[in-house]
């Protein structure tokens, strides 16, 4: 094989003043290639959906909808956090200048738009925390549960369980977690392992269908309703 300096190329070499000059040998080229490919293979304790139970593992699901995006679904089995779990899933984040890492602004899947992390730098430059009128809410239901909880801390805190099913929106919600664009239009059990497909977006229904009362009355003495802040 050729050298470069036998190939006519220049190659810069800077001083080594007291020291040795290291070469590279095989055995290490191999031990770079190794790592590199460890890489490449993708997020390390990443599982199919199938390894997913009702006892075992934890599905972790980003509501895309926001974005006219699916729900895309990803599967960990023993993640420390819901920060772990995300990406262990495949979901990759980013957080704002304010918080760093351990407060979500963004999330991306290779499965929507190739990965794109939303929202873009122009919808949101993530410089501050973002406001509870558009930011990306956390959402848990343990095993057996059918309802959601809104997440009292965030992903770094949150310890998944086996069985759990965890979802991410991006929408609005006030600061309980009980109203709002970003509280999730249907329940956990569409997104369990057992479901071969997360529901499609539809026009929400409500369970009960109001009536109006033909003659409107009116209290004498109308008392505000209280504001929850």
């Amino acid at each position: 094989m050729s050298t470069p300096t036998e190939l006519g190329l220049s190659v810069f070499e800077p001083p080594c003043h007291g020291c040795r000059k290291w070469r590279p040998t095989f055995a290490a080229l191999s031990v770079v290639l190794c790592v590199l490919a460890a890489f490449a293979a993708g997020p390390a304790g990443a599982a199919p959906l199938s390894d997913c139970t009702p006892h075992r593992g934890k599905v972790v699901a980003v509501d895309f909808a926001h974005w006219g995006g699916p729900i895309v679904r990803g599967c960990g089995i023993d993640q420390p956090s819901g920060y772990a779990l995300l990406h262990a899933a495949g979901f990759t984040t980013a957080g704002d200048a304010h918080d760093g890492a351990a407060f979500i602004c963004r999330v991306g899947n290779q499965a929507f738009h190739d990965g794109i992390v939303y929202p873009t730098s122009s919808e949101d430059p993530c410089t501050v925390t973002p406001s509870t009128s558009a930011y990306w809410s956390y959402w848990l239901a343990p095993a057996g549960q059918n309802s959601w909880t809104y997440s009292p801390v965030g992903p770094m805190g949150d310890v998944p369980k086996p069985g759990e099913v965890e979802l991410w929106t991006f929408g609005a919600t006030d600061i309980g977690g009980t109203g709002g664009s970003g509280v999730p239009r249907f329940p956990p059990s569409t997104l369990r392992a057992a479901n071969a497909a997360p529901p499609t977006h539809t026009t929400p229904t409500r369970s009960t269908t109001p009536t109006r009362s033909t003659t409107p009355t009116r209290s004498t003495n109308p008392v505000p309703s209280a504001t929850t802040r």
